[in-house]
């Protein structure tokens, strides 16, 4: 099981004599020295102190949300003071609360319970490990009615990375145990509801994809969204892959079977290979795939096809849950292809494409020389539309650039429907031109963006993803020299984000390390231009994540 829970009796074991607390400095001329020089490696010192700041920090965040202080509010939020919401990222110059049924809702507890069912790793003041679970299980509350949310694939995130992750804090009373259990047993049923025999897969999203367009009406800026002619009708993303576990983590059989034929259909039907790899090493995987034309494409990424760099983390980490499934599965294997395989040439695709770059940009190919010819592909054989299309850049910050060689868009206006085409008729854009000109959709208008829009983003939670499934590979693989590769490439990128990413020593987002994240530079959705070079929940749930990880890769090695 991916769950860690390093409470055992060799663990408590070894930490009678490994403190984790940091020892005071005997002579402070040392501790000035030691605060200007950089460590050269990643060590479990390092990771018990990212953890005790992890702790302090969303401590930090709890005491503003509880004040009120620095939140920046969905209008649900606002008009209902009841309404749990939960903390989401850093926007709007504040901390974004969230409202029910989101898909990172499942997040902001999920890290609490992390922290606590490892609290032997972590330094605490009297009363916070009290308020820690106080604060969790409130926050817990916003999800149960998930459990029955038909609506959508995400159940893995908002369930199995809350409630799941809460089974593993010891100090969780018998009543809320048995209650999370409970509700995790009814959102493996809900989620097993969107399967499909015939496709063998498990549907992503029931939304039709839409244009988000800014138009000029009576000089006022209107916001509204336009139809496709050729909408998805039956989408799957990579995202998806990270929902199998819910249903591993099962004694039922049909759950083993339907994650088994999702990854399978996903290994068929997800993968494409750069131009440049003749011999097609290196697997790429694609965010969305619709089943209803069988056409690939990327909502998320720079371009149709493209390499969206949480996308491969998504999928790496995915086939590494299928993989480590096989040796308790409650189904036949034989007629499922080598899951074993794909995973590692999945772990030799990530490594590649990090290279020496342990931080990627949000996708990997957001910094060729023709990123731009990537990000205007509408080729009819993908799914064409995706957010990148119609980004203009005053829906961005003006130094942030999404790719190299970003400029205006001339589309096709028989991309939209014609639904769309009337609406549009006569309107001008952002711009203060025609968005419809001719057989051309002219979203952002033609003149070139200032030259201001320099910084191409680049994702720390793609980072933390791909070291948390480093690290998990090299704790359960065999091969002892692939072992030690792997769990030194993630130590490679832990050293990197703690040293340069966390928010104590990155100041890309002023008030990040006042407001409680953990980890600077996440980027959410570049294509509707949402949490852009900033902190968000699931980059530090998977940071924490990678921290306990490395202790554990240790400790069984």
């Amino acid at each position: 099981m991916r769950k860690l829970n390093l409470i055992t009796t060799v663990i408590s074991t070894l930490l009678v004599t490994g403190c984790s607390k940091q020892p005071e400095a005997n002579d402070q001329l040392e501790q000035e020295i030691a605060s200007k020089t950089k460590a050269v490696n990643f060590s479990v010192a390092d990771a018990r102190d990212n953890l005790s700041f992890a702790k302090n920090q969303y401590l930090k965040m709890i005491e503003h949300i509880e004040n009120k202080r620095h939140q920046y509010n969905r209008p649900e939020c606002e008009q209902n003071p009841s309404m749990i919401c939960i903390p989401r990222s850093q926007e709007h110059g504040g901390i974004f609360m969230e409202k029910y049924a989101k898909w990172t809702n499942g997040f902001f507890p999920g890290l609490m319970w992390k922290l606590l069912a490892n609290k032997q790793e972590i330094n605490w003041d009297e009363g916070e490990e009290h308020k820690l679970y106080e604060s969790a299980k409130y926050f817990q509350q916003a999800l149960a009615a998930d459990a029955t949310l038909a609506s959508t694939h995400d159940l893995g995130f908002m369930l199995y990375d809350s409630f799941g992750e809460a089974l593993h804090y010891e100090g969780l009373d018998s009543a809320t145990r048995q209650q999370y259990i409970q509700l995790l047993d009814t959102g493996r049923a809900t989620l097993a509801t969107r399967f499909s025999e015939e496709k063998g897969v498990i549907k992503s999203w029931d939304f039709a994809p839409h244009m988000k367009l800014t138009t000029m009406e009576n000089g006022e800026q209107k916001v509204n969204l336009y139809s496709l002619s050729d909408p998805w009708t039956f989408p799957v993303i990579i995202d998806n892959m990270m929902n199998l576990e819910y249903l591993f983590d099962s004694d039922v059989a049909s759950y083993h079977q339907i994650a088994f034929s999702h990854a399978q259909q996903t290994m068929v039907n997800h993968y494409f290979y750069d131009e440049a790899d003749t011999a097609k090493q290196y697997p790429l995987s694609y965010h969305v795939f619709d089943y209803g034309e069988n056409k690939p494409g990327n909502w998320q990424g720079l371009g149709n096809v493209s390499a969206w760099a949480r996308g491969q983390g998504w999928s790496l980490y995915g086939y590494l849950t299928v993989v480590e499934a096989m040796s308790r599965a409650k189904t036949d294997l034989s007629k499922y292809p080598n899951f074993e395989a794909h995973l590692h040439r999945l772990l030799a695709t990530v490594e590649h494409l990090l290279g020496n770059e342990y931080v990627p940009y949000w996708d990997f190919w957001a910094a060729r020389d023709n990123a731009y010819e990537y990000a205007e592909n509408v080729s009819p054989n993908t799914a064409i539309y995706s957010g990148i299309l119609e980004l203009c850049a005053k829906r961005l910050e003006d130094h942030i650039t999404p790719y190299k060689g970003y400029r205006p868009q001339e589309l096709q206006a028989s991309m939209l429907s014609e639904e769309s085409l009337k609406r549009l008729a006569g309107k001008q854009n952002w711009y203060g031109e025609d968005v419809i000109q001719g057989d051309k959709l002219v979203p952002c208008g033609s003149k070139p963006y200032p030259e201001s829009h320099q910084k191409i983003p680049r994702d720390t939670s793609a980072s933390a993803l791909f070291a948390s499934a480093f690290y998990r590979f090299a704790t359960i693989t065999d091969d002892a020299q692939l072992s030690k590769r792997y769990a030194n490439l993630a130590d490679k990128i832990m050293l990197e984000l703690t040293q340069n990413y966390r928010t104590d020593n990155n100041k890309t987002r002023e008030n990040s390390l006042d407001f409680g994240f953990i980890l600077a530079e996440a980027t959410g959705n570049m294509g509707s231009a949402g949490e852009i070079d900033t902190p968000i929940v699931y980059g530090d749930f998977y940071f924490v994540e990678a921290n306990i990880r490395k202790i554990a890769y240790e400790l069984s090695h």
